[in-house]
């Protein structure tokens, strides 16, 4: 076993001795809201719900890509939508366009802070 190996056993070890063992129910229950990891999708719009504020993008994969094939995002009134290089409303992004979404993901929920959209 290599030198880095052992100092990383000996972490947990130690951790779990103190009872400091972190699970998904205790992971954030210090008070401190989970951080938030930011998110891409490159594709094409599959569907647009502007009744819950919601789009699904199909991703353009690449050979070997593990990410889901389709992520939804969330879009609020923080959101930026730009279609074809104007500002827009998301009612004006229809299945089928070329999009860019980023965004940000906490938990279970990807809200979209960008929306580039292209016919």
């Amino acid at each position: 076993m290599s030198r880095r190996h052992r100092q990383a056993m000996g972490l947990i070890a130690t951790v779990v001795a103190a009872g400091q063992v972190m699970t998904p129910g205790n992971a954030w229950a210090g008070g401190t809201a989970a951080p938030s990891v930011a998110v891409s999708a490159v594709g094409t719009v599959a569907s647009v719900r502007t009744a819950d504020s919601t789009i699904v993008v199909n991703r353009a994969y690449k050979f070997r890509d593990s990410r889901p094939k389709t992520v939804r995002f969330a879009v609020t009134s923080g959101t930026a939508v730009v279609v074809n290089g104007a500002a827009a409303g998301l009612g004006t992004v229809r299945a089928g366009m070329q999009v860019t979404v980023t965004g940000s993901q906490t938990s279970s929920t990807t809200v979209a802070t960008k929306v580039v959209a292209r016919r």
